[in-house]
């Protein structure tokens, strides 16, 4: 009754979306079987009957018993045990090599559980870097890194380990302390279990009880929608993609599918495609309504794929742009904005109010600001309207030191007037010496064209 009842995905459409999609990916690259034969490896004696000792040999004999697991020839990678401060913020590191290094931080020899995943995410660059599977180049490398050992058997480790607490005390005075480990969270990779676990058709799998409570919560909450709604990116008897066959008639299908999930992905498949057929425009344009703010948002990115010829979208990309409900919308209508280059009187002054650096939360947000400055640097001279605000904008972000926002709003005003350094630096020349030399640095780094 009123859907109350009904089951609830236990992660937001985009994990949701990208978890299946990846793991899909993976069941391409390393083949089915592997996957359904896969043991899952369990902290237990069964598994590592030797006993552990905090050191190197300790420390190898986890590696050994890792790269069987996992597939990976032992005699394919070297270890290096190094003391944190060589390799800070990193408890591992992957080098690729004909025979490649793997390094370990001294103090991952104190905690077994994350040593193991730490091993098993690095193992998971040598069977996707060396395999030619991916080139370490892509956004969601590292991710996709923590992914794979879910997908063969030995991604208990690294739910387990995202998060450690220690607590210690001076004198009467106790403190507690986080620190996390991985690219992905205990609650992502639930869910990558629980769909590893649905891949395999485990209903209730006994595994469940060696993890962590809330990577087990979401696997148990996971399997149970997949189970009662069938909400997947695939058919989990065939296995087949429901996006395996993108022609435009089906696309269109997709992005006016009933779960969201499946409209989040077609619109990724369609921003990441050469080019976007403008038949599709009509379906694209309905999901910038689309109660799912992720459909929204990559909506209006593909939408700027299309160029000028999604200009019929122009006022509902500068409504997204002025009233978007999170900056991320925001920063994407600005962008599409830009690339779809028409209207250039209202969408320079649109855009020109975006780069406002004080709003309702005392400072814009970066992203935000970079995609105005962005999209205005799109219509060159046509945007010299916007020259003051730019240059307000670059102003406040050389007084916060904020990288980002000094670098945008200087290429935006090299693109919009031909004498643009003369014009910065004449703004700054009474300047604060901190502001100026962190505007002009800026500026000789684009002018000499370093990267």
């Amino acid at each position: 009754m009123f859907g109350w009842f009904a089951p609830k995905c236990p992660v937001d459409t985009r994990t949701k979306a990208w978890v299946e999609s990846r793991m899909l990916w993976l069941a391409d690259r390393f083949g089915l079987d592997r996957l359904r034969a896969a043991a899952v490896v369990l902290p237990t004696d069964e598994f590592f009957p030797d006993r552990y000792t905090p050191d190197e040999t300790g420390c190898r004999g986890c590696l050994l018993r890792m790269c069987g697991y996992m597939g990976v020839a032992p005699e394919s990678v070297h270890l290096q045990i190094v003391d944190d401060d060589e390799m800070p913020d990193a408890a591992g590191l992957y080098q690729m090599r004909e025979r490649s290094v793997i390094w370990i931080a001294r103090t991952q020899l104190d905690d077994p559980m994350r040593l193991m995943a730490t091993v098993a995410h690095e193992l998971a660059h040598e069977l996707l870097l060396k395999g030619g599977h991916l080139s370490g180049d892509e956004p969601d490398h590292e991710e996709t890194t923590d992914l794979l050992p879910v997908f063969l058997g030995t991604g208990i480790f690294a739910a387990n380990a995202t998060l450690k607490t220690n607590t210690w005390a001076e004198g009467r005075t106790k403190y507690l302390a986080f620190s996390r480990q991985g690219y992905l969270s205990s609650v992502e990779l639930g869910y990558a279990l629980a769909v590893f676990a649905h891949f395999r058709g485990e209903d209730r799998p006994r595994w469940a009880k060696h993890l962590r409570t809330d990577a087990a919560v979401t696997l148990r909450d996971g399997l149970h929608y997949l189970r009662k709604t069938g909400d997947a990116l695939f058919d989990p008897n065939t296995h087949r993609p429901l996006w395996a066959a993108p022609t435009v008639a089906e696309f269109g299908a997709q992005l006016t599918h009933a779960s969201p999930s499946v409209r989040l992905h077609a619109l990724w498949e369609l921003w990441g495609a050469d080019s976007l057929p403008a038949d599709l425009l009509p379906a694209v344009e309905g999901c910038l309504a689309d109660d799912d703010p992720y459909v929204r948002q990559n909506a209006v990115r593909a939408l700027g794929k299309l160029g000028a010829a999604a200009a019929r979208a122009v006022p509902q990309l500068i409504e997204a742009v002025q009233y978007g409900s999170t900056d991320e919308l925001r920063a994407a209508a600005a962008t599409a904005l830009g690339q779809i280059g028409t209207d250039p009187d209202e969408v320079v002054r649109v855009l020109a109010a975006a780069l406002r650096y004080a709003d309702t939360k005392g400072v814009a947000d970066t992203k935000v600001v970079c995609a105005a400055a962005d999209g205005l640097a799109r219509y060159g001279p046509a945007a010299e309207p916007a020259v003051p605000r730019l240059l307000e904008a670059l102003e406040a972000a050389a007084v916060m030191t904020v990288i980002d926002r000094i670098e945008h709003p200087v290429a935006a005003l090299r693109a919009i007037m031909p004498d643009a350094g003369a014009r910065i630096r004449s703004h700054f020349a009474q300047a604060d010496a901190e502001v100026r030399r962190n505007v002009i640095e800026e500026l000789l780094r684009q002018e000499r064209g370093d990267g």
